[in-house]
């Protein structure tokens, strides 16, 4: 990572001498700081009257520099053991055998620093869901745990104290249902690979997203995917995921502003469309789609080159169903179109006033024009997008523009496959719960990421100003060789593995 922080800093011409020696320096500081070891967790605190609180305890094996800073002027204010600390502002901190430790909680961090003194206590390590979890997904350089299931059971006692457990339960069931997630990186002298492992609770509620999260599938849409397409996320679906969805959708129908949900159906067609669909889904990105994604004057321009593929087990009945479908959700994308337009009128005939005008001053009337450029954009987006499909080799593939339909549609017919491209092979994909892969994409020039801003940044001084950030940040980019990942459900244990190609 020195290495490219040194590449940035040269790229943005800083100097021939002075990029390696702030690099060096910076690369020394963060080493300090972060030490060889260290954790930050949030955990939940009982307080008096049976509330939780979420805490933070945060602990780092820190080098000298950074104990010499927190020393500084700070005498122990209290001590648990041989670890002694004090409070500063909210928090509390202290030092002792080679740890600098920091928590928002006294009680947290004292009950912490009595294990630590050889108190026998429950610890995080001997607790049977962070070992399972933890366990498949192995050791990284930089890693994560959550216990999502211990979440909701403090969010079910908070609840209780507000008379909401009823409303609000199927959100703490879907909570409970997830279980644990572990999973971090580690860096390689080619990029970073990846490890997770989610436990899913066999005994959440959730039974429905239970059997979403561990569906499995073959899969079979990079067979008729071309070769050069520039990002693959296939997963599988259960056939039920859409019915799923459609329930959520139903709950939040009456807070949505703008009428979509219900004037689109989305929830109802949801739901049927579950009934001739099949357990493959694919979202793919065309080749072209990565620097059209850069347009930042042209809304609709990413929306040419993203399609969706989705097996199909009843091609008749989807036929059937699919122009009603298309139908309500595009009237409703223009009735968005027109309510928010409406809304925009409305509260800018109550600004036009000279003595209005006066009151928003310079800075306000920039943030108006600003505001103002946002919704044009939003509009234009509304304007040119519309649901529209098509079949092939028994994939419906559903786009949001004629354009990258026609394309999804009309590649790869008698070409090169994304199966049979060199760079898929060598990923050796096998997972049965989904995979992403992502090839080495074309290089970026500054010059391109400049063409990308938006037309009122278009001026010839300020691109020769910001030339050097530019390439800066297209070297970064440029770095990125390609990934690929997979994950496989094995029980109730989701197995995820990913590697990024990045030239450090």
């Amino acid at each position: 990572m020195g290495g490219v922080m040194g590449r940035v800093l040269e790229a943005a011409e800083l100097g021939e001498d002075g990029p390696g020696e702030m690099a060096g320096g910076l690369q020394a500081i963060a080493a300090d700081l972060l030490g060889r070891e260290g954790v930050a967790g949030v955990f939940a605190v009982q307080k008096p009257g049976g509330t939780f609180t979420p805490e933070l305890l945060a602990v780092a094996r820190a080098g000298e520099l950074s104990r010499e800073m927190l020393s500084s002027g700070k005498k122990p204010g209290a001590r648990v053991g041989n670890f002694t600390f004090s409070r500063d502002g909210d928090v509390f901190m202290g030092q002792g055998g080679g740890l600098l430790y920091v928590s928002t909680d006294k009680n947290l961090l004292m009950s912490y620093l009595g294990r630590l003194s050889g108190k026998a206590a429950p610890t995080l390590a001997a607790s049977a869901p962070y070992a399972a979890a933890t366990r498949a997904a192995g050791t990284n350089e930089f890693g994560l745990y959550a216990n999502f299931s211990a979440t909701a059971k403090v969010i079910r006692s908070q609840l209780s104290q507000v008379f909401l457990p009823r409303l609000l339960s199927p959100v703490v069931d879907a909570i409970d249902t997830l279980g644990q997630l572990a999973g971090g990186f580690t860096t390689t002298a080619s990029g970073l690979t990846t490890s997770s492992a989610q436990v899913v609770n066999p005994e959440g509620k959730d039974a429905p997203l239970r059997r979403i999260l561990t569906a499995t599938t073959d899969f079979g849409v990079q067979d008729i995917l071309p070769a050069n397409v520039e990002a693959v996320q296939a997963s599988a679906c259960a056939p039920e995921s859409g019915a799923y969805l459609g329930r959520w959708l139903t709950r939040i129908d009456l807070f949505e502003p703008f009428g979509f949900l219900t004037d689109s159906q989305l929830a109802s067609h949801l739901e049927r469309s579950g009934a001739y669909l099949g357990t493959e889904c694919a979202q793919v990105t065309l080749a072209g789609g990565t620097k059209a994604s850069l347009n930042q004057n042209d809304p609709l321009a990413s929306l040419r080159y993203g399609v969706g593929y989705q097996r199909v087990t009843d091609q008749a009945a989807a036929e059937a169903h699919l122009p009603e479908y298309a139908r309500s959700v595009n009237e409703a994308i223009q009735g968005v179109r027109a309510t928010l337009k409406g809304s925009v009128d409305r509260a800018m005939k109550g600004m036009v006033s000279p003595e209005d005008m006066a009151e928003l001053g310079a800075a306000g009337m920039a943030s108006m024009m600003a505001v103002d450029e946002s919704l044009e954009q939003v509009d234009r987006l509304l304007a040119g997008m519309k649901m529209v499909y098509g079949f092939r080799d028994g994939y419906l593939v559903t786009a949001w523009s004629d354009e990258a339909l026609r394309a999804a549609l009309a590649e790869g017919s008698g070409g090169a496959t994304l199966a049979q491209s060199a760079g898929f092979r060598a990923a050796n994909l096998s997972g049965n719960a989904g995979f992403n892969f992502t090839p080495d994409l074309p290089a970026l020039s500054g010059q391109d990421l400049l063409a990308s801003l938006p037309a009122e940044m278009q001026d010839e001084e300020l691109a020769e100003l910001m030339a050097p950030a530019m390439n800066a940040a297209a070297d970064l980019i440029n770095r990125f060789d390609g990934m690929s990942s997979q994950r496989s459900v094995t029980g109730n244990v989701i197995i995820g593995k990913a590697s990024v190609r990045y030239r450090w």
